[in-house]
């Protein structure tokens, strides 16, 4: 009759917890593979929906509730004129018979899965359900990864992937949220050559661009990257936008710039990139940086964990979320701003955590 002397109640809803998200991460991805979302466009009633995906009849009206409960789908029942006559006839017998005889629910995509699981929404976020998917099959060898180290990955085929994961997020919020914020703290009227540095699929010079046609915008990022962004820039239809493919650790960024803008730059923390970045402005240039601050990632070990269970061969990771070896804490960072010129004259605190900084290139002769 002996108990333990902790009650066992935090241990099971811990484990309870964590095998209740990989069974939702599962149902996910698998009505992913099936084709669900897809066959869902137009109402199905569950029988229906196993014929055409070959799927088991009795698996797949449970599987259908059970997305139904995390808000993907949608079910509803469709009363026929023979349900209807026995709803107004006001017999007891056929009201019973009516009860025995329950109309099998129809499917349909919820906005949500309409909004963003469905191939043709301009709000698809089908690169990045491949990216997570990556990253869970990353933690499916965590064993192996603490015994032998970090997976070594190459610098351009990976950002060449992941670009698309990127500016399928942006599409959703972030580059209107950002785009508005630079335009409301940057005279924008007196910016006529901006950098994008380190800029992936371009959707932030594009958009500035786009709002400024006098505008001449630039993408500097590493080659297998750029060949993804002239795409972007194409499908946009953003004229007044080109690429610099190079290295901006080892090339020069040009000059002239009265705009340079970073975001979620893997170089955003790192000080050797600041005298390049200074003598890329004119004077009375502007540089934005945004960036996840230090302390809002520290008190997140599995998010540090996740970081460092991969890198790159040239460049090693730093110990927390989006650090590299060569960077230093963001506060420092921008500390370090002014020794180059760069005289910071606004920070805000922005969604998910980060921190956007607008500094100021100060003219020598004042």
């Amino acid at each position: 009759m002996e108990t333990p002397v902790l009650g066992a109640d935090r241990f099971f809803k811990l484990m309870d917890d964590s095998i209740r998200g990989l069974r939702e991460y599962r149902l996910i991805e698998t009505a992913l593979e099936l084709g669900v979302f897809e066959a869902l466009k137009t109402p199905l009633q569950a029988g229906e929906l196993a014929e055409r995906l070959g799927c088991d009849p009795v698996l797949v009206p449970h599987f259908c509730e059970a997305l139904v409960r995390l808000g993907l789908l949608d079910s509803f029942e469709e009363i026929g004129e023979a349900e209807e006559e026995l709803q107004v006839e006001e017999s007891d017998e056929k009201a019973e018979k009516a009860e025995k005889s329950p109309v099998s629910p129809w499917y349909v995509n919820s906005e949500l899965s309409a909004a963003y699981l469905l191939k043709e929404s301009p709000f698809s976020q089908q690169h990045y359900l491949s990216e997570k998917f990556r990253n869970v099959a990353l933690w499916a060898r965590l064993p192996e990864l603490m015994r032998k180290g970090p997976e070594l990955v190459e610098k351009g085929p990976f950002f060449g992937e992941v670009i698309s994961c990127m500016a399928e997020n942006a599409r959703c919020g972030l580059l209107q949220e950002t785009v508005r914020t630079v335009m409301e703290n940057v005279d924008f009227g007196n910016v006529r050559k901006l950098l994008d540095l380190g800029g992936g699929h371009g959707l932030y010079a594009i958009a500035f661009a786009k709002i400024n046609e006098q505008l001449e915008a630039f993408v500097f990022d590493l080659p297998p990257v750029t060949v993804k962004t002239k795409q972007y820039i194409e499908k946009y239809g953003a004229s007044n936008v080109d690429v610099i493919p190079g290295d901006f650790f080892k090339d020069e960024l040009g000059t002239g710039y009265d705009l340079v803008f970073s975001s979620f730059n893997p170089g955003g923390k790192v000080p050797e990139l600041i005298p390049k970045i200074a003598s890329a402005l004119n004077e009375g240039g502007v540089f934005v940086t945004r960036q996840v601050p230090e302390e809002n990632t520290e008190s997140n070990p599995l998010f540090n964990l996740d970081w460092n269970l991969w890198t790159f061969e040239d460049t090693k990771k730093g110990g927390t979320g989006y650090c590299f070896e060569n960077s230093v804490p963001f506060n420092e960072y921008v500390g370090m701003l002014g020794d180059y010129g760069l005289e910071v004259f606004r920070t805000l605190d922005m969604k998910e955590g980060s921190r956007m900084v607008f500094a100021r290139k100060v003219n020598k002769s004042n």
